[in-house]
């Protein structure tokens, strides 16, 4: 399957907030909560408005949303975080995803250090990640749960 991305714009606020619920995207997360809408919005359009995040909005070739990519400068990291529909999970999207919007921030930001983190049991994402040409750099404990943490650089 061909995808492409766009940058999200804040029309897609409902659609990011429905991905952003979904079950295992909730399971695979460090803070399992649900997201509350009006908090989501506020958080969603000032995220749109910064200049340290960037949203990478993948869509297939029939331009149906397939998934999201954040990257987002935070001090003193640039963390990544993934999700895919769950209409489109199992179809290797997610490595595509990675290298699309991986390369971009880094053609714009090369000396960025992009880092994820990701649960040691949601072995998908880290294999995903690998694939995507992330190399492992540690594993740590990140609230409770055993985690690895992945980087990638623009030489990478």
């Amino acid at each position: 399957m061909k995808i492409s991305f766009r940058k999200a714009i804040l029309e897609d606020a409902d659609l990011y907030y429905n991905w952003a619920n979904d079950f295992l995207v909730r399971a695979n997360s460090f803070n399992s909560n649900p997201i509350n809408y009006d908090n989501h919005v506020k958080w969603f359009s000032n995220k749109l408005l910064s200049d340290t995040t960037r949203f990478y909005l993948f869509t297939n070739e029939l331009n149906i949303p397939v998934g999201q990519v954040r990257i987002e400068a935070t001090s003193p990291e640039t963390i990544i975080g993934i999700s895919v529909d769950k209409d489109f999970r199992g179809l290797g999207l997610s490595t595509e995803m990675l290298i699309q919007s991986t390369q971009d921030y880094l053609k714009k930001q090369p000396k960025s250090i992009i880092v994820a983190y990701i649960k040691i049991e949601n072995t998908l994402s880290y294999k995903s990640f690998l694939n995507a040409g992330f190399k492992q750099e540690a594993i740590l404990k990140i609230e409770g749960a055993q985690s690895y943490k992945l980087i990638k650089k623009s030489n990478d």
